[in-house]
């Protein structure tokens, strides 16, 4: 089987990125013929394709800034130019990578499945621009304007929709009148699990301290940093022999920064940009517990990884961790709109050794049934044989 993948950009290797790079390589070791076009390929990712045997296409070109939206139109033609003639099948990530998608099916007559990690919601969600400037909302609101209509259209040509959660599923049938089918992204749970190296690099970066919290997230507004670390001023009142440590990078950083100085909590909170993938599971195993706050996240790879290093998960009570962590099995869930909420979830298993023991084994667990990478290819393959 030829399949054809399409993704805006892999210039990260996290979040929807990391998912289409995992499905790309499990696909090839199961026999098939795989070509990813896209634009801005890391090197490293490149190289990763290169030595599996995947063709792609990189058609270059920056995927982030103003000046980005005004070129889609010459993006989706790149995109749509450069997809092999004999596929088999092809498989569409996100706007605008479903434009060139069903563009590419009007000429070719082939199977188009369009996966869906999340609606824009600089099309569909009224709150994303509650708090933004007039000139942002002025922007996005022509932006709207001109690809929306599009979007609407590719979405809806699609033979099959895949949704990474049953609360993405139900965004993609509210907006597009189109029913979907849940495929949870999965992870490589041989790479992601409890590594003994962390109690060790613990114990040289927090000498005698009793407990660690970790996050890992992009540093946006709608991933609720700054809920967690006023959160965290509550825990540390409590417990100050505590520290929390947030790994990512975003526009949101300095003003994190700032935020944990007013609030005395400097010494206590430290910031990690440059992590290398391949260390996260030490920093998973690093941890107490494992922070996850956003706001109607739509699925989020961080709660799945964490419990499959067997470190318990206090995540957001809304969106798709809902669907990954079991409350008071494999962690707790809270509010992510009230700090104070939330950091009796986060003291109430920092108090609890036995517990966070249990619920880590529980997570393990689970992630070994329902979330490895293995689970997720064949539920790929099963779609991809459904339309063809």
């Amino acid at each position: 089987m030829k399949i054809g993948i399409l993704h805006r950009s892999l210039h990260t290797t996290r979040g929807a990125e990391k998912m289409v790079i995992d499905l790309c390589t499990g696909l090839k070791k199961r026999g098939l013929d795989i070509t990813v076009i896209t634009q801005n390929i890391r090197t490293n990712v490149k190289n990763m394709f290169s030595q599996e045997g995947i063709h792609f296409c990189d058609i270059g070109g920056s995927p982030i800034g103003m000046q980005y939206w005004f070129s889609i139109p010459k993006v989706v033609k790149k995109l749509q130019e450069h997809v092999p003639t004999d596929l088999d099948v092809i498989n569409a990530h996100n706007f605008p990578s479903n434009l060139a998608g069903y563009k590419y099916i009007q000429s070719q007559n082939k199977p188009f499945i369009c996966y869906i990690h999340e609606p824009p919601r600089f099309f569909y969600d009224r709150n994303y621009f509650r708090e933004a400037s007039l000139s942002f909302k002025l922007f996005f609101g022509l932006i709207r304007h001109l690809y929306m209509p599009s979007d609407q259209k590719a979405v809806k040509s699609a033979d099959l929709v895949l949704a990474n959660s049953a609360f993405t599923k139900a965004k993609i049938e509210a907006v597009y009148e189109k029913n979907a089918q849940v495929l949870y992204p999965g992870i490589d749970i041989e790479r992601f699990h409890h590594r003994n190296e962390g109690k060790i690099y613990r114990e040289q970066l927090f000498p005698n301290i009793e407990a660690v919290i970790l996050t890992v997230s992009r540093l946006s507004p709608v991933k609720n940093i700054a809920m967690l670390i006023k959160s965290f001023k509550y825990v540390y009142k409590k417990l100050n022999s505590c520290r929390l440590v947030i790994i990512g990078r975003g526009q949101e950083k300095n003003r994190l920064v700032k935020l944990s100085k007013t609030l005395g909590l400097d010494h206590a909170i430290l910031f990690l940009t440059n992590v290398p993938d391949k260390e996260m599971p030490i920093y998973y195993s690093m941890a107490d517990i494992v922070a996850y706050p956003p706001l109607m996240e739509p699925w989020g790879l961080v709660p799945i990884e964490a419990m499959s290093c067997e470190t318990p998960v206090v995540a957001s009570n809304e969106g798709g961790p809902l669907e990954s962590v079991i409350h008071e099995k494999t962690g707790l869930l809270s509010n992510p709109r009230d700090p104070i909420a939330f950091s009796n979830a986060l003291l109430m298993l920092l108090k609890n050794e036995e517990l966070r023991h249990k619920m880590g084994k529980e997570g393990r667990a689970l992630s070994e049934a329902r979330f490895s990478l293995e689970v997720m290819i064949d539920n790929f393959l099963a779609a991809f044989r459904s339309v063809l």
